[in-house]
């Protein structure tokens, strides 16, 4: 169809000798002498330069296993200087010959251990070109490294397991490198559920067995990182849900006889990692001023924010809607509007790189979950975001006309109500004679009347939804489909028509 743009999934190229179709499979710029970025079906992307049809010079690849390897290369494989990092956290960083490890070079672990020296053929061959050094550990400290002060908590109360047999039961134990374990022990040791005090400022907080992090925890590092995984011998081999370990203040629920609607606005065009979109800002933008309007409740400033490119990060967007959809009261409802890039199972925002920082869907079904609101509604405009499977102003001063559509809120039993611009496996389209993403320019003309099928001035969401998945099928012709998923009640009031 003339004139459409496709949301493209994650760039993602094979690295072989071996390049072919190069010009369907060439994403950004030129693939065969240049720069440019290049996907292949197996999910692996490479960025970088190019020389006949192969990577060669300065580059980065994305492994979709989430390895990633940035550095040199030579004809297509790994060659020069170039660090790897793993999915664990580990990294090797050295000299790379077909890609394998070979020369000089070090690899640090996530349990601290260092392996630095000369390597050959991918294995660690020792002092062949240098000092190459192995940090062990021991069982009698704990299975991190310590780089600072002790952090270590007030234990004048407990038992002091250093100098007496603590078979079962809770105690502390003092490491020899001062670091300090509080919490389970078995047969004399630390194991169990507890906290380890690391004398480097660190803190671990989980489950632990012989000197390390062992099952669910979660690593507080003294520069503010925070992170949580299933550890097995002090390497983490799964990452915990994002929003179960970001640290947050408490919000205080804003209790109110009157309905308020918080609402999240979130739009991303200025991508890095992926192909720029031209009109996802602007249709958040547009979205923001409907919710401004009286058609959409006049939101106050205080309830309602819109993040936009550079605001919108990952961590921005939880922490705002946690502070905004907290707030909600049993009256209230919370909206989330998402518009830029999207995959199976996330939304991308502006700080994606390939890999890290996806905004996942059980992340925001789990704040939508957390709040106490009656009505809770998420819209996306994003590829794949039928995946997430499973609301509209806030009231302040408004017309008198406007009691309708409040009163509507009442009467509705609520729920959650997620309405996405296409199915789990298609993509979602952008315009050039809308000037809009199709799904959102039909939803703006949906919220601002046309939906209202039974003509009362009330839309609800059944209406919206019918209307909006009309359109834009015929509009694609069907190649988007919009859906509407969640336990809701139909009457879901989600704007009101001015007359």
């Amino acid at each position: 169809m003339k004139g459409l743009f496709f949301c493209f999934i994650l760039p993602a190229i094979l690295l072989a000798t071996n390049y072919t179709n190069l010009d369907a499979q060439c994403l950004d710029g030129n693939c065969r002498n240049g720069q440019g970025t290049f996907r292949f079906a197996n999910g692996d992307k490479y960025v970088g330069k190019w020389t006949n049809g192969q990577p060669h010079g300065q580059g980065k690849y994305y492994f979709a296993s989430k390895e990633r390897y940035e550095g040199e290369f030579s004809y297509g494989k790994f060659e020069g200087n170039g660090t790897m990092y793993y999915p664990d956290g580990a990294y090797y960083t050295g000299a790379w010959k077909k890609n394998l490890k070979n020369g000089r070079g070090k690899l640090v672990r996530t349990n601290g251990s260092v392996t630095e020296g000369a390597w050959a053929n991918g294995k660690y061959t020792g002092g062949s070109t240098g000092s190459g050094t192995v940090a062990q550990t021991t069982g009698q400290k704990p299975n991190k490294p310590t780089t600072a002060s002790s952090n270590k908590p007030d234990v004048s109360s407990m038992r002091d397991c250093n100098s007496v047999y603590c078979r079962s039961g809770n105690g502390y134990y003092n490491y020899p490198d001062g670091s300090r374990w509080v919490g389970e022990f078995k047969d004399g040791v630390p194991a169990g559920k507890g906290t380890c005090y690391y004398a480097g400022g660190d803190r671990y907080d989980g489950q632990w067995l012989k000197g390390a992090p062992n099952g669910e925890g979660v690593m507080n590092f003294a520069n503010g990182r925070v992170y949580g995984a299933v550890w097995v011998n002090g390497a983490p081999i799964r990452e915990l849900d994002s929003d179960e370990i970001i640290p947050s203040n408490p919000v205080k629920i804003e209790a109110s006889k009157d309905v308020k609607i918080y609402a999240v606005i979130v739009g991303v065009s200025r991508y890095t990692a992926m192909p720029s979109l031209k009109f996802t800002d602007d249709d958040a933008l547009l979205f923001y001023s409907f919710l401004r309007s009286p058609e959409g409740g006049a939101l106050p400033d205080e309830q309602i924010e819109v993040l936009v490119d550079e605001a919108a990060t990952r961590e921005n967007i939880l922490r705002t809607m946690r502070q905004y959809f907290l707030k909600a009261d049993a009256n209230d409802v919370v909206l989330f509007y998402f518009s830029g890039h999207g995959l199976e199972g996330c939304f991308l925002p502006v700080d994606f790189d390939g890999f890290n920082n996806k905004l996942r869907h059980d992340e925001i079904k789990k704040v939508l979950m957390q709040s106490k609101a009656k009505h809770k509604l998420c819209i996306a405009d994003a590829c794949h975001s039928g995946t997430l499977n499973y609301g509209l102003a806030a009231k302040g001063p408004a017309p008198v006309s406007m009691a309708k559509y409040y009163q509507a809120f009442e009467d509705s039993y609520g729920g959650v109500a997620l309405l996405m611009s296409s199915k789990a496996e298609e993509l979602s389209l952008e315009d050039h004679g809308l000037r809009h993403g199709v799904f959102t320019y039909y939803l703006l003309r949906g919220l601002k009347g046309a939906a209202n099928a039974n003509g009362d001035q009330i839309v609800t969401i059944r209406e919206l939804y019918t209307y909006v998945h009309a359109k834009v099928r015929e509009y694609t012709t069907n190649v988007q489909t919009p859906v509407l998923t969640g336990a809701f009640d139909d009457a879901m009031p989600v704007a009101f028509r001015l007359r």
